[in-house]
Parts: structure tokens; sequence; C-alpha cells
């Protein structure tokens, strides 16, 4: 049996109900001037008592004022035996303006359990939708308890209303459709569920490091790619509702990914729920630095290019400072003269790093501080020699693999020129 296509009794119903409208505005209609009546209802669940409240008032509006409280009373005791299918009509008053009309069951209460089914989603969103569900049964059972089944003949489209309203917190994005049938002399209302729209389409995930090469956390982004694909067709306001679950669960299928555990990275995961969904992910090294480059410049002519690759291994000296001994090799592509540096920085705060270096290039010491680069926003590095000459850039990483300097170099004729960075 199914709550919304009980059509037969509803089509009596109806129409038995329209008739008791009809036959009431009737004889109320010519008479006087409408009153304005409030009502109460008990004897029946609180939401309940709101909808047959709602329909009495509908029919106590009609009422002429010069009508006595006597025939008013017959009058809303006729139409409620009509219209509340299930309930008997056990009294009916009419004191100051005031409607109190009680009414209870016809027969003994109906036994009734709630089934809400999982929509058809794989993990690791169908653990959370089950564990959603579950928060909801009690009061769904609470809701449906001692209601007659011939009930649903006038209220299913309010039971709905209640049915939602419980399952929107908990279950937002996902509409609810209900249906009743009976099993082993109870009753058993099926919540089924189907996403609405907007729906998650894509799910677009980003990998940056500042200690791991572009090209080794390439494969992470296509893992995460691939299994992130049980986020597309869910609600974007459901998924919102789980950015935090999925942050863990991103980060948890990082930590098992073989690149990650060999250098003991630690990734943090943004997931911004939208119709194409970013997954941003941070992932850095506890120990190592690696990292490799190619650069090109242009607008001066004291340089063309350089390649260079930077190691280092992280120490940890107090709770919140890194420190980092680090070498780094370069060769400048219009003299392919070699350059090393050997150096040790440390952390005072965030993405700022401080420290010196010793270049084979010049037998010199440079003071550094970077800022270390991240997606999308602007960076700088400043390096001062002993003797004075210093060279520094302001940079902005368009991509994971594109990096974009405008550039200074004291011992340079043309001091000032752009660099692009392929970040490998």
């Amino acid at each position: 049996m199914v709550s919304e296509s009980f059509s037969k009794q509803d089509k009596y119903l109806f129409k038995s109900w329209v008739a008791a409208i009809f036959i009431a505005a009737t004889l109320l209609m010519f008479t006087g001037r409408a009153f304005a009546y409030s009502v109460d209802a008990d004897g029946v669940p609180e939401w309940l008592s709101l909808i047959i409240e709602r329909s009495i008032s509908a029919v106590a509006e009609r009422m002429p004022e010069s009508q006595s409280d006597e025939n008013a009373e017959k009058v809303i005791e006729v139409i409620s035996g009509k219209l509340f299918d299930g309930y008997k009509v056990d009294s009916v008053s009419i004191s100051s303006g005031v409607i109190k009309i009680s009414l209870s069951p016809e027969k003994t209460s109906d036994k009734w359990r709630v089934e809400v089914q999982t929509p058809q989603i794989q993990d690791p969103p169908l653990q959370w939708i089950k564990a959603d569900i579950a928060a909801t049964e009690k009061l769904l059972n609470e809701l449906i308890q001692g209601l007659p089944v011939e009930a649903l003949n006038w209220c299913d489209a309010g039971l709905k209303e209640e049915v939602i309203k419980i399952l929107s917190p908990v279950l937002p994005g996902w509409k609810p459709t209900l249906m009743v049938h009976s099993e082993k002399e109870e009753y058993i209302m099926k919540i089924s569920l189907s996403p609405e729209l907007p729906l998650v389409l894509a799910v677009n995930p980003t990998l940056t490091s500042n200690s791991l090469p572009t090209l080794l956390h390439e494969d992470l982004r296509e893992d995460l790619m691939e299994r992130s694909s049980p986020f597309i067709g869910l609600p974007v306001i459901w998924a919102k509702r789980h950015e935090k679950e999925i942050n863990v669960w991103t980060e948890s299928f990082l930590l098992t990914r073989g690149i990650v555990e060999r250098t003991s990275a630690e990734p943090k995961s943004s997931f911004s729920a939208g119709q194409v969904s970013q997954m941003k992910v941070n992932v850095e090294s506890r120990h190592y630095t690696i990292a490799a480059w190619a650069a090109l410049y242009a607008g001066t002519q004291d340089k063309t290019g350089e390649i260079g690759v930077h190691l280092g291994r992280k120490l940890k000296t107090f709770s919140r400072w890194n420190m980092e001994i680090y070498g780094e090799g370069i060769i400048e592509l219009q003299d392919w003269d070699p350059e090393g540096r050997l150096g040790l920085r440390w952390s005072p705060w965030g993405d700022v790093w401080i420290g010196g270096e010793w270049s084979t290039k010049d037998s010199m010491w440079w003071g550094r501080i970077n800022i270390e680069p991240r997606m999308h926003k602007p960076y700088a590095w400043l390096r001062w020699r002993e003797d004075g000459e210093y060279n520094a850039a302001i940079g902005y990483k368009a991509t994971e693999y594109i990096s974009f300097e405008l550039h200074y170099d004291s011992r340079d004729e043309d001091s000032i020129g752009l660099r692009m960075l392929g970040n490998l």
C-alpha cells in the first residue's frame, strides 16, 4: 500500500470533504458576516493538531457571527467526522470564540516502523549518509507511532512536511519520497532519498608542495582524481556539510600512498564543495626537501636561463621551529658555469625561512630570506652577499608547474629582468 496512492480512498474522501464544505458554505454564506474563531484540537499528536486546526479554521472563517454556538458545534462535528478519517470526534465546544475539538483513534493504535533507504552511493559517502540516517530514525519513529493508517488519507501531505523538517537539517539536498505498506501486522513507512540540484559534477584535486618535486606528487593528484569519483553526483549542500569528513578521508588516503610514506610527508586537505568541487592538498615532507627547476630570463642580457636542484634535510630544534641543512646545484645556461651552495636555514614562522649559505661561485657567504611560494599567491626572496651585493625577486605561482618572478641582481648591468620558472 502506498501512502501517496490511496487513489480510491482519496477520491472518496475528497468528494466527502468538498461536499461537506459546500454544504457548510451554502448554509453559512448568506446568513451574515464571518466571525474569527480560534481552534484548539486535542487527543492527537501535535503535528496532526496543527493540520486539524487549519482545516477547522478554514470552515469557521465562513461561519456568520449571528449563528448560535450550538448550530456551529453541530456543523463542525459533522464536517470533522467526514474529514478526519481514522479518528472519532469526542466533543466539540465553542466558547468565547474558541472552538475546542477533542478526537481519539477509532481503533487500537497501529504498529509502525520506519525504514530510511540509503541512496545508491559508494563509500566513503555511503558511511556518512548511514550515520546521518541513524541520527533521524528516533524522531521519525516517534512521529509516526500511534497514527491510524486511515489518517494518511488526509494527513499524508502534512506527514511528508514533518518528515522533511526532521531530515532537512541532517540530510540537506536529499528529497524524501514516502511509501507505506503493511507487513506482519505492522505498517512500514519507507523513505527513499533522491539527490536534489545542484549536484557535484566534478572534483578538481590540486596538490602543492615546497618539499616534494611536482613530478612526484603528480601521481598523487591522479590517484585522488580517480578515488574521488564517489563524490560526483552528491548534492552540493550535503557535500558541503561533510567537508570535514572529506578532508579527513583525503589525508588518510594520501598517507597510504608510497611516496608519502617514503618521504614521511604530511598532507593537509581543504575541500570546497561546489558543482566543480575544489580539493586543495598541501603535502610537505617532515624530513626532506627535494626540488628542481628550470628558469628562463627576459629583459636582461646578463642571464638567459638556468637549471637547478635543491636537496635538504629538515631538523627539529624547537617544538615550533624547523631547521634545514641543504645543498643546491645551479648551472647558468649562458656560461654553463656551475655553482654549488651549502646552507643552513630555519623557519621562525610559517612559510618564512631565514638562513645563510656558502657559494662556490664567488667563495663568499650569503644571507637569505625566503617566503615560500603557494599556489595563486605572491612570494619573495632576498639574498645579500657579505660585500654588499644582493639579488632578490618578487614572484607569483600561477600553476603547480609555472611561476613568474620580477628579478633583480645588483651584480648585473641589466639589473632587472623577468624570470619564468618551471617547477619540476
